[in-house]
């Protein structure tokens, strides 16, 4: 039984107040969402909200994982031809614990990550492999988050068989998104068009959950 030789795990979980622009220069929190694994904002959204609006539209196509995973590649090979998201460092601004961090021109998807698996298991910010950064390891309890980016949907197909490296940007503890135009998003999975504002990722607590 895997529940009988499962341990007791702590995991970070986090708020992500979205703020939306009220004017000229103010912002209002418009709502607040949970999570426990990842945001993106870039190409990788864009894939998932591609997908999602598809399956919506034709809920009848996706009538198994097999034929979902033939959608979703279909999806991301689309966005490789168009590379709707390629001004994103021109639209998209990061601050760390109150510190801008620049993002790279060749960015093309930004993602923040509380656990080392993405997208069915790709690790990310890989604390096994030797880097030229003085960032720390990652750990799902740490009340700390990792900011990565990567250089269009191509690329994340070629970290997905282990061709390639994400480009490590940041660890803090409060990151914020600053949008200044919409842009694709996904939190946990969950898809959306986000108008320009803020989104501000903090840490909400700790839950305890069972892993192999």
């Amino acid at each position: 039984n895997d529940v009988d030789h499962a341990a007791v795990t702590v995991l970070d979980r986090w708020n992500v107040a979205i703020k939306e622009k009220n004017g000229a220069e103010d912002q209002c929190t418009k709502q607040v969402k949970f999570m426990t694994n990842y945001i993106g904002v870039g190409c990788d959204a864009k894939v998932a909200y591609d997908f999602h609006t598809t399956r919506e539209e034709k809920p009848d196509k996706f009538c198994s994982q097999f034929v979902n995973k033939l959608i979703y590649a279909r999806e991301g090979a689309k966005d490789i031809m168009d590379r709707s998201c390629s001004d994103l460092p021109w639209h998209v601004s990061l601050e760390v614990d109150g510190k801008n961090v620049e993002i790279p021109e060749d960015a093309e998807g930004v993602i923040v990550l509380n656990i080392p698996s993405y997208m069915g298991g790709v690790d990310l910010w890989q604390n096994d492999n030797e880097h030229d950064d003085d960032f720390g390891l990652q750990s799902m309890h740490d009340k700390m988050l990792e900011v990565v980016c990567i250089s269009g949907t191509w690329h994340l197909g070629k970290l997905q068989v282990g061709l390639s490296r994400a480009h490590r940007l940041a660890q803090g503890k409060v990151i914020r998104l600053h949008l200044h135009s919409s842009f694709p998003v996904q939190v946990d999975g969950e898809p959306w068009i986000q108008p320009p504002g803020c989104l501000e990722i903090s840490h909400r607590g700790q839950v305890l959950y069972l892993s192999r």
